[in-house]
């Protein structure tokens, strides 16, 4: 058994009292304590003499002096120290482990000095004369202590005075006392018996729900939505215990609890944010929009808008001049939705430009044409139109570059569907038709889909507090714009990678096209007998369109130009091309210090929005649109034994069902024949009601 005596190890430590005791001369009682103390034989003894005594109320009190206060105050606190470690952790034990204790427990000496209490990396290791600041940090330490180690604590004593502990087990002989040290200014270990003589207990109740939560807050802060299956993994791997999975579940909730405080706490930081991010890179913009609802003291966020300088200026130099706007929904607790705006930079690659953009770019930008999303119309559409046939030639209306073809696609849906196309019609066409966008945008997008990838791009910041997951956005977009600026530095060719991936594309379609020269470097390309385009090189024009739209030459330009030997480079818009992509991402963003170095303003005490909770169960996951492919299941890959089809069992198949249903149904009729059966074999009764003889 390892025990330890903290008078014994500390330099400090005082061995002998006596010669203050002998100074006071006043009190039998005292004379009488300081012998019983100068023995020092069993201290126990003496705590119980002195509890039994009543010794505090016949000792003799001088004012006068002040002396035998002094040394009466020190012998009962050490009679107190030695009652508290001896008697009070040995309590509710047998006899013969009261004396195994006492043998094996030393008792700590007064005015013993101590050392600070540090963990051994991971692991706690406690011994006697361990400071701790006060009583609560003592308590949390030794918690942890019980948890890592796989025993439950029995409470003896739990005071802010005192406190004593040993395990619940019934036996075991480790055991724990600590109180207020010499000068009263830290919590001590006095007595303390290292060893177990019990086994190891996986399920500790310890770790309780309250604990659980505060220990693993750090990961909940990374993720909202985890679940309790990696929180009981990691209590396994770091404790070695198990914990059902009810008080998992009050962990987590709790856990989002606390978050919630976090939450609300950073909407008051908004204000210094703003003021920060406009010190750091002059020339954003940035704005607070606040509610003061039904005038109260404090107002309410309504948005928060960020454009930064950066930005700003990579877009300008060298994106092209489309922009696509898409919102996703928040998972914090204060929910709300996050609007982006986001371009395409030379290589095909989105760029991010603003974020909380609402009712923010039609003042930007006034004058800027509009585009509708052609995977949220088709959506929208089959709700309405159902079947397969209508996907195709809708699809290929949206992405007809001309007229011509726009008008025989949309012709093939009128035959198949004419309520269709007419509800089609209903949206302007300049909205969503491929063949009705400006040249100069050099963009040939009929879907958002550029603004759902960084939707997806962010989606693990969506259940932050709200200042942390727009520094987490900033974070991000900085590495971005840092590590293309790097990457356009190894490029050799003048055309970005994806840019020269396509050209390469088309060029392996133009291989199969007749070329007819013409005056002044226009041409006709045949694709086959019926079918002939018109491209013009010095005006880089081609009929389809194609080439006009997207700034890329199309398969009958590339004809035209290979057949001339002219180098394909020269035709490709200089906004498709690697000086273009340097220019976006030559201005990078400034860092922003850290919170503890912001600026202290005076602004108003910002709260959260108001959110109204509905009934029942929060929902978690989105609403899937009609066709969108569901999230992987178990029974996608469960194949039934009876009939051999795939996704049920044999307790949920169908024609299981259909066989016992006919089954029953045959023994119903089967029954109803024999009965009736049965009941024409029987002899009628004659009027009188004889049988007949």
């Amino acid at each position: 058994m390892n025990c330890f005596d903290l008078a014994d190890q500390n330099e400090f430590a005082l061995s002998d009292f006596n010669d203050e005791v002998n100074e006071v001369e006043q009190g039998t009682a005292i004379e009488d304590l300081v012998e019983m103390m100068a023995t020092n034989d069993d201290r126990d003894v003496f705590a119980d003499e002195c509890t039994e005594n009543n010794i505090e109320n016949d000792l003799p009190h001088v004012d006068s002096e002040g002396e035998v206060n002094e040394v009466v105050d020190t012998v009962l606190d050490n009679g107190l120290d030695d009652y508290q470690s001896g008697d009070d952790s040995g309590c509710n034990l047998d006899e013969s482990d009261d004396e195994a204790a006492n043998e094996a427990c030393y008792r700590y000496e007064r005015n013993s000095g101590g050392f600070e209490f540090a963990a051994d990396g991971e692991n706690i290791v406690l011994k006697p004369g361990q400071l701790f600041k006060d009583v609560d940090e003592f308590r949390k330490v030794v918690k942890v202590y019980a948890i890592e180690n796989a025993f439950r604590l029995e409470r003896v004593k739990n005071d802010n005075s005192r406190v004593t502990l040993r395990c619940a087990t019934t036996g075991c002989t480790w055991r724990l006392h600590a109180s207020p040290n010499w000068n009263k200014g830290h919590f001590q270990i006095k007595t303390y018996c290292s060893e177990h003589t019990c086994v190891r207990n996986t399920e500790n109740y310890e770790a309780t729900s309250t604990w659980i939560a505060i220990s693993f807050l750090y990961l909940f802060r990374a993720n909202t939505q985890l679940s309790i299956d990696v929180i009981a993994s990691e209590l396994f791997r770091r404790y070695g215990i198990t914990c059902c999975n009810q008080r998992l579940y009050r962990a987590r909730n709790k856990a989002l609890e606390l978050l919630g405080q976090d939450h609300k706490a950073s909407y008051t930081k908004l204000f210094r944010y703003m003021h920060v991010i406009l010190a750091s890179n002059p020339g954003s913009t940035v704005s607070l929009d606040e509610d003061w609802l039904g005038g109260g003291v404090d107002p309410y966020f309504r948005r928060f808008f960020v454009f930064f300088d950066a930005s700003r200026r990579g877009f300008f130099g060298g994106c092209r001049q489309f922009i696509g706007i898409d919102g996703c929904f928040l998972k914090r607790p204060y929910k709300g939705v996050l609007l982006s705006a986001v371009s395409v930079d030379a290589n095909y690659g989105i760029y991010p430009l603003a974020k909380g953009i609402l009712n923010a770019l039609d003042k930007v930008f006034p004058h800027a044409l509009k585009r509708y999303c052609c995977r949220h119309i088709y959506a929208n559409f089959k709700e309405k139109f159902p079947g397969v046939l209508l996907k195709k030639p809708f699809w290929q209306a949206c992405r007809s570059a001309n007229v011509s073809d726009f008008r025989r696609h949309m012709a093939e849906l009128n035959e198949i569907s004419p309520a269709g196309h007419d509800w089609l019609m209903q949206i302007p066409v300049v909205y969503w038709a491929k063949h009705c966008f400006p040249g100069h945008t050099k963009s040939n997008h009929v879907t958002n889909n550029m603004s759902e990838s960084f939707n997806n791009w962010i989606k693990n910041y969506r259940g932050m507090p709200i200042l942390r997951m727009l520094e987490e956005i900033r974070r991000k977009l900085m590495t971005l714009i840092h590590t293309r600026q790097q990457e356009v530095l190894a490029w050799q060719d003048e055309l970005p990678l994806v840019v020269r991936r396509r050209v390469t594309r088309e060029k392996e379609a133009a291989r199969s096209l007749t070329v007819i020269f013409g005056h002044n470097q226009t041409f006709k390309v045949m694709e086959d007998v019926s079918k002939r385009t018109v491209v013009d090189l010095l005006g880089k024009h081609c009929d389809c369109n194609e080439w006009d739209i997207s700034g890329l030459p199309c398969k009958h330009a590339i004809c035209c130009i290979d057949a001339m030997r002219f180098n394909v480079n020269d035709y490709v818009h200089p906004l498709l091309k690697k000086i273009s992509f340097q220019n976006t991402y030559s201005h990078q963003l400034y860092p922003v210090p850290d919170e503890s170095k912001w600026p202290i303003l005076l602004h108003n005490n910002l709260q959260p929005p108001i959110i109204s909770r509905c009934a029942g169960r929060p929902q978690t996951k989105r609403n899937k649109e009609l066709g969108e492919a569901k999230s992987f299941k178990r029974s996608s890959s469960v194949k039934c034994s009876r009939c051999g089809q795939w996704s049920h069992n044999k307790r949920g198949c169908k024609a299981l069902m259909q066989c016992l249903k006919l089954k029953k149904a045959e023994l119903k009729r089967n029954s109803a024949k024999q009965s009736s059966a049965c009941a024409g074999s029987l002899p009628r009764l004659q009027p009188n009601g004889c049988l007949p003889s």
